[in-house]
């Protein structure tokens, strides 16, 4: 039981810190700085440079990423390295290696669905590491994510674009030289995108990192031409919900983690909104199935369809939605961005993100929305700092997804 203490006792500390640091005040130091209406910065080509993976789900679920693992297997091992190195802060405790054991305690108990156990044992196959780490890792991405996601409409109501950036590593291992966190610049090297197919057909693409077998959409994923959707982890997320999985809390009941809820949805879901001609009543799938899935931990859900005025935000507990935000309902209604935050809380003074957005936003405009006015926007600090790993952008309606490794040239908060 003792990891499952020190574990705890470090999430319990991780939920009670943010609530002492939450002013709506600017940071005197690092002040925004939106490059819209500054020199082109958008270079399509640059996405390039991240790798595309095909992924056959009628494969047999140990084959199904092992050609990712194979190919990324150094860099992978690389991240486990810095998490490693980080957690020799308890002194006289081998902290990763207890975080290993429980985890593969927690595995062996079923305490993880199929068929992401079975994924998850066969990219431990590849990297020859120990399968509780591997386990842990794909957990650890439930629980620290912080990105900034955009949803937005063209002005002639044509196109909707949806991006993200993915913002993690914050707070493990600064690297003086390279003014840059250890942990962010290991994942920009496991940074991939991935075609979902089944029955020979593409199901859906997404972004993710190597040796995750969800979707970071995890970091953000499309069905092309009928749905996106990222998700945002809360600023304080349910992580005694997290502890308390680890201690059996939660065996044989339906709660699910986020990341692989998001995958079942694309693989189960197939359009922002279903017409039942019975009931002459509609329903929007994914939109209620995000509202009425129990979860381990709350999060915000972030929607785009191919429709006009087909984008929300959901705000979730474990149980149920607490709020939604829609295109078209109030200001800024043209488009919605979401960071970490509830819409009625402010956020940390460290970590404003969502005032210097909404203002780029609109200093873009409505009728610059394109990838090139979505990327300048992402790239403006603070919503790019020293944590963000990678931006994507995408057209739900005209099919495009590109992923762009990102840096934050100094001055750049850490955050």
């Amino acid at each position: 039981m003792k990891p499952v203490v020190v574990f705890s006792a470090l999430l319990v500390l991780a939920t009670l810190l943010p609530g002492s640091l939450q002013r709506n005040v600017e940071n005197p130091d690092f002040k925004p700085n939106c490059l819209v209406g500054g020199p082109d910065i958008y270079d399509p080509t640059q996405a390039e440079k991240v790798m595309w993976f095909d992924v056959n789900l009628d494969l047999p679920p140990r084959q199904r990423f092992q050609q990712i693992a194979k190919a990324y297997k150094n860099e992978i091992r690389a991240v486990f390295d810095v998490l490693n190195y980080f957690l020799t802060i308890i002194p006289g405790v081998n902290a990763w290696e207890l975080i290993g054991n429980v985890t593969a305690s927690a595995l062996d108990k079923g305490m993880i669905m199929n068929p992401y156990k079975d994924e998850v044992l066969g990219i431990a196959e590849v990297l020859e590491v120990p399968i509780g780490n591997l386990v842990f890792l794909n957990i650890f991405y439930e629980m620290s994510r912080f990105c900034t996601s955009i949803v937005a409409q063209t002005e002639d109501n044509k196109d909707l674009y949806h991006a993200r950036n993915l913002d993690f590593g914050q707070l493990f291992v600064w690297d003086i030289a390279a003014q840059s966190w250890g942990l962010t610049d290991a994942l920009k090297k496991v940074s991939v995108n991935i075609n979902f197919f089944k029955n020979g057909q593409l199901l859906f693409k997404g972004s993710t990192l190597a040796g995750h077998v969800g979707v970071l959409t995890e970091n953000l994923a499309m069905k092309p031409h009928k749905f996106s959707l990222s998700m945002n982890a809360k600023v304080q997320p349910d992580l005694i919900n997290v502890a308390k999985w680890y201690m059996g809390a939660y065996e044989n009941t339906d709660l699910q983690f986020v990341m692989y809820f998001e995958r079942w949805l694309f693989e189960n879901c197939d359009t922002f909104q279903v017409i039942l001609l019975k009931t002459n009543s509609l329903l929007q799938c994914a939109r209620e199935k995000i509202a009425g899935v129990k979860l381990l931990t709350g999060a915000y859900f972030i929607l785009g369809g191919v429709n006009p005025g087909e984008g929300s935000v959901l705000v979730r507990n474990t149980t149920s939605v607490q709020f939604e935000r829609k295109l078209f309902d109030g200001d800024n209604d043209w488009f919605v961005l979401q960071t970490n935050y509830d819409p009625d809380k402010n956020p940390l003074f460290i970590d404003n993100r969502r005032d210097p957005g909404n203002a780029c936003m609109n200093k873009l405009g409505r009728s610059q929305v394109s990838m090139k006015g979505i990327y300048t926007v992402l790239s403006s600090k603070p919503t790019l700092n020293k944590t963000t790993v990678h931006t994507v952008i995408m057209s739900v309606t005209k099919g495009y997804f590109e992923t762009f490794i990102q840096k934050c040239p100094n001055p750049c908060w850490a955050f």
